[in-house]
């Protein structure tokens, strides 16, 4: 598994129980249980929040080549690229069914398990919100990518906007 993840610190039944809430948290629609979001609070160990955390994918473009085939013409073939996941003081993330949950005071993160797959993560991770003192869920927020480029380096960002609202 990568970035750290972990399935071995949830129980089984508490894995099983999170993916079925995982489930109905993420469904389309403008609201979301507030008990479903209230039992996923409580299922999910709380890592401490620390002042600064970085977790980042880089990649490069293994080699390739170009050359000319009989009867083919010109061809070119790229390498297999690389991946290296780096990340410091990110919290803990627990893999449950197809999805990789993080939770830290008032902020409970939900990817998609293949997020690492797409080019653009628009909708492929959400953010359940509530209230540390009462455990009160506030609101679901869903990713955006946003991309700022810098002469040849083109840095890739996750925000968050306004998704759902809990129900009542």
């Amino acid at each position: 598994m990568s970035k750290g993840v972990s399935a071995q610190d949830l129980p089984m039944e508490a894995r099983l129980e999170a993916h079925a809430i995982l489930d109905r948290l993420t469904m389309d629609g403008p609201t979301f249980s507030r008990e479903d979001a209230k039992r996923l609070i409580a299922l999910i160990p709380v890592t401490p929040r620390r002042r600064f955390s970085f977790t980042g994918l880089f990649q490069d473009r293994g080699p390739g080549f170009r050359g000319r085939a009989a009867g083919v013409g010109d061809v070119e073939l790229d390498g297999e690229g690389k991946e290296k996941w780096v990340s410091w003081n990110a919290p803990a993330i627990h893999r449950i069914g197809g999805y990789t949950v993080s939770h830290t005071p008032g902020q409970v993160v939900i990817e998609l398990l293949w997020i690492a797959t797409r080019e653009d993560l628009s909708g492929q991770s959400c953010q359940l919100l509530y209230d540390i003192a009462t455990g009160e869920p506030k609101a679901m927020e869903i990713s955006v990518q946003r991309t700022l480029t810098l002469l040849f380096v083109r840095l890739a960002y996750i925000s968050y906007a306004p998704w759902k609202t809990p129900e009542g």
